[in-house]
């Protein structure tokens, strides 16, 4: 299985013919059966490694917190993080659903900035129900971390069959796969970390000032624009 596209358009021979297809139109063949074999497994991995990354940065902020301030306000903060991520996950797939039927372009960009815009409220709702301190925000970090690589190990299970899938839903996979195969999985990456940064400094922010939640809700916003930005000139 194969595909070619259409280079842009440059000097060639007159006598210039494809030797897979015959073709005089300057372009370059794609394989198409092995970029979804490497989307497979890259994905996999990716949420794989995501996972064994987040499980580290739990333990050594869990065993921080319970030394700096106590068991119960490092399990506090832990579980008010994962109810308080679960809780805005929920917000954004109704989001989702509810922008989907006037705009089914936008319906997850939207979703996506809703979840992110109430990452700042769990922050607040761990600095002010939690009273951990830095500690408590090292745990909220985390915690977001390995809620968001749980969900990313889901997305890639669900994303491995439908690359395998017939018809029109797993064709569209296909093409994903094949039109972002330079960059696959990196914004994903890069908002991951974003999101649990901006969870971990926005706590700690907020144990000094909690009003500072109005700025950090649109900031949440911004920088999840930025980090979802596609790449350019690279």
């Amino acid at each position: 299985m194969s595909e070619h596209t259409t280079t842009a358009p440059s000097p060639a021979p007159a006598s210039y013919r494809c030797e897979h297809c015959d073709d005089s139109v300057p372009h370059e063949h794609l394989d198409v059966a092995a970029i979804v074999g490497a989307a497979r497994r890259s994905a996999l991995v990716r949420a794989v490694t995501m996972i064994a990354t987040a499980v580290v940065v739990i333990a050594v902020a869990m065993v921080v917190a319970v030394g700096a301030a106590g068991t119960g306000a490092a399990v506090s903060a832990l579980t008010i993080t994962m109810v308080g991520w679960a809780v805005a996950t929920a917000i954004g797939v109704a989001v989702v659903g509810a922008v989907r039927g006037r705009s089914s372009s936008g319906a997850l960009i939207v979703g996506a900035l809703t979840t992110a815009a109430l990452a700042p409220v769990v922050a607040l709702a761990v600095a002010v129900l939690a009273r951990a301190g830095w500690a408590g925000a090292l745990v909220a970090g985390g915690g977001w971390l390995l809620c968001g690589a749980v969900a990313t190990l889901a997305r890639a299970r669900t994303l491995r069959a439908l690359l395998l899938t017939e018809g029109d839903a797993g064709e569209r996979a296909r093409a994903g796969a094949v039109a972002k195969r330079a960059q696959a999985g990196r914004a994903d990456v890069v908002r991951w970390l974003s999101q649990g940064v901006l969870v971990g400094v926005s706590a700690w922010l907020l144990t000094l000032l909690p009003v500072l939640v109005v700025v950090l809700v649109p900031l949440a916003v911004v920088l999840a624009v930025a980090a979802a930005r596609p790449r350019t000139g690279r």
